[in-house]
C-alpha cells in the first residue's frame, strides 16, 4: 500500500510539471505583446523593455523557463500583469467565492443524484418512475449550463423576485470574512448554488441507477432478500455497492467543478476563480492564468488519487500492489 501510494504521488508530481511546463510554453508562443494591453499610452520603449524584464519575459524562450520553474519550486508564480500584486493575493479570495458554490453544490447533487438514482435503479423496469427520472436526468443534462442559469435568473429573480441575481453581496456592504456570514451573502448564494447543483445532478442520477441496475441481478442480493430483510433494506445493500461508479467521477469532479463552474459565474456574475481565469487569458495575464491552471492540475491528481485510496474502504475485493 505505502509503494503504491508513493508511485502514485511521484506520476501526479510529473503530471503536475507537464502541465505547468505545456501552460507555460502554450502562453509564450502565442502572437502577441501583453505590454500592448497592460502599460500606458505613450511609455518609452525603454520604459516598455523595464517593464518586461521586470515580469521576467525578457531572454531565451529557455531562460524564461527556467527562471520560471525555479521560482514555481519555491512558491512564487509571479505578479499579475494586470492586477499589479503577486498572483496568490489575488486567487485566494476568488477561490473561497467559487467553493462556496463549488463545494457545496457538488455535495448536494451526489447527495440527492445517489437518492434518486437508487430510486430510478430500484423501480420497476420500464414503468413510470424509471421513464421519469431518465427523461428528467436527460433533459437537465442536455442543456447548457448558461441557459439554467438564466432561466433561474428569469423566474426566480425577475419574475418572482425571490432571489438577487448578481454578486455576493449589496454595494457597500461588509468586506472581509465577515461579508460570508451575513444574510445577504446567504440569499446571494442561492441561485448559482442552485444552478450547479441542477448542473451535476444527471451524471450522479444516471451513475447510480446504472449501478444498482447491474447490482439488482447479483447473487448477494438474492441472498440477502432470501434472509427475510425488508426491501427498502436490500436497496441499501445494493445501493451501497454502486457508490464506486459515483466515487470514480465525484473526486475528478471536484476539480473540474472550479472550470465548469464558469459559465455559471458569469452569468451570475459571481466572482470565483473560473471567471478570473477566463478574464486572464483574454488580458494575457500570464502568470494569473498559469497559476490559475496550476491549481486546477494539482487538484485534477490529488482528486483522483483520493479516489483511488476510497476504492479500498468501499470494495475490499481492491487490493493494492
Amino acid at each position: 500500500m505505502r509503494a503504491y501510494v508513493l508511485r502514485r504521488f511521484a506520476q501526479s508530481v510529473v503530471v503536475v510539471i507537464a502541465v505547468v511546463t505545456i501552460m507555460f510554453f502554450m502562453f509564450r508562443v502565442m502572437p502577441s505583446d501583453p505590454t500592448a494591453m497592460m502599460v500606458d499610452r505613450g511609455m518609452t520603449e525603454v520604459a516598455r523593455l523595464e517593464l518586461l524584464e521586470k515580469w521576467g519575459l525578457t531572454g531565451s524562450l529557455w531562460e524564461q523557463y527556467v527562471r520560471y520553474m525555479g521560482n514555481v519550486l519555491q512558491g512564487d508564480f509571479g505578479a499579475s500583469f494586470f492586477y499589479r500584486k503577486p498572483v496568490w493575493e489575488v486567487l485566494w479570495p476568488l477561490i473561497i467565492n467559487s467553493l462556496w458554490i463549488a463545494v457545496p453544490g457538488l455535495a448536494l447533487s451526489a447527495l440527492l443524484g445517489s437518492g434518486l438514482g437508487l430510486l430510478v435503479g430500484w423501480s420497476k423496469r420500464g414503468g413510470r418512475i424509471e421513464r421519469g427520472g431518465i427523461l428528467f436526468a436527460t433533459v437537465i443534462r442536455g442543456t447548457p449550463s448558461f441557459v439554467i442559469g438564466i432561466s433561474l435568473l428569469a423566474l426566480f429573480s425577475s419574475a418572482l423576485g425571490w432571489f438577487p441575481g448578481f454578486g455576493m453581496g449589496d454595494t457597500g456592504g461588509v468586506e472581509g470574512f465577515q461579508r460570508y456570514l451575513n444574510w445577504t451573502f446567504v440569499h446571494h448564494l442561492v441561485l448559482p448554488l442552485f444552478a450547479v447543483i441542477l448542473y451535476f445532478l444527471p451524471e450522479n442520477v444516471l451513475l447510480m441507477r446504472s449501478g444498482v441496475i447491474e447490482a439488482r441481478t447479483e447473487d448477494y442480493i438474492e441472498l440477502v432478500r432470501a434472509k427475510g430483510v425488508p426491501e427498502h433494506r436490500v436497496a441499501w445493500h445494493a445501493g451501497r455497492n454502486s457508490l464506486l461508479p459515483l466515487i470514480t467521477w465525484l473526486f475528478p469532479a471536484l476539480a473540474e467543478t472550479i472550470a465548469g463552474i464558469v459559465v455559471i459565474e458569469i452569468v451570475f456574475s459571481w466572482p470565483g476563480v473560473g471567471r478570473e481565469l477566463v478574464l486572464a487569458v483574454t488580458r494575457q495575464d500570464y502568470p494569473l492564468a498559469q497559476a490559475a491552471f496550476f491549481l486546477m492540475a494539482v487538484m485534477v491528481v490529488l482528486a483522483n488519487l483520493a479516489a483511488d485510496l476510497t476504492y479500498t474502504k468501499l470494495d475490499p475485493r481492491v487490493a493494492y500492489k
